[in-house]
């Protein structure tokens, strides 16, 4: 799998719910969206901010203390599907309460695209696959670029994925529970 130059570089908070998950009433959950208003070009290798995010979470992301998280440089994210959606507090509602999106507060993803300059036709939220990988890469492999893009200095080798962060079954029941929590607001 050849990855792109530019790198997918998320919040500490939802790199962790991601890949290492949370407990919730006994089991470990995992997200597995993203509030997205721009393309972007899977497969990236996954990075991560350096600063706190600027968004709400809620007491179950509060709890996480995801601040000072790091991880191995051998994540990749590849894209499974996306939903062109309006912007809407009922859908947020739903998914900030229902295992998709449980770490941040429903106005956290709402204010992510209400603070958007980018037009509402845009406005989607994607359904991400996290992948562990064969290789590693070092820091020096990575350029810093702004608070929000890392970009691969210099790999062009293809990237060897071992084994998905969740689970078939799991991830399923994630992309049927997206659907559902999703439909009456789609747009397109």
């Amino acid at each position: 799998m050849k990855l792109d130059k530019r790198c997918f570089k998320i919040d500490k908070t939802n790199a962790k719910v991601m890949i290492v998950g949370y407990q919730k009433d006994g089991a470990i959950n995992r997200q597995s969206i993203w509030c997205a208003v721009q393309d972007y070009p899977f497969p990236m290798l996954i990075t991560l901010n350096r600063t706190r995010t600027k968004f709400p979470m809620s007491s179950v992301g509060e709890r996480l203390f995801s601040d000072h998280y790091s991880i191995p440089y051998k994540y990749i994210a590849t894209l499974d599907s996306e939903y062109f959606i309006r912007n809407d507090m009922g859908l947020w509602d739903v998914v900030c309460h229902n295992g998709l999106f449980d770490v941040w507060k429903p106005n956290a993803p709402y204010m992510r695209f209400d603070d958007s300059s980018s037009p509402r036709s845009k406005y989607r939220i994607q359904l991400i696959r996290i992948w562990q990988i064969r290789e590693e890469f070092r820091q020096d492999e990575i350029k810093y670029a702004s608070d929000r893009i890392d970009h691969l200095i210099s790999w062009t080798n293809p990237v060897t994925p071992e084994k998905p962060v969740i689970n078939e079954e799991d991830f399923r029941n994630i992309k049927l529970s997206l659907i559902d929590s999703v439909q009456k607001f789609i747009t397109r």
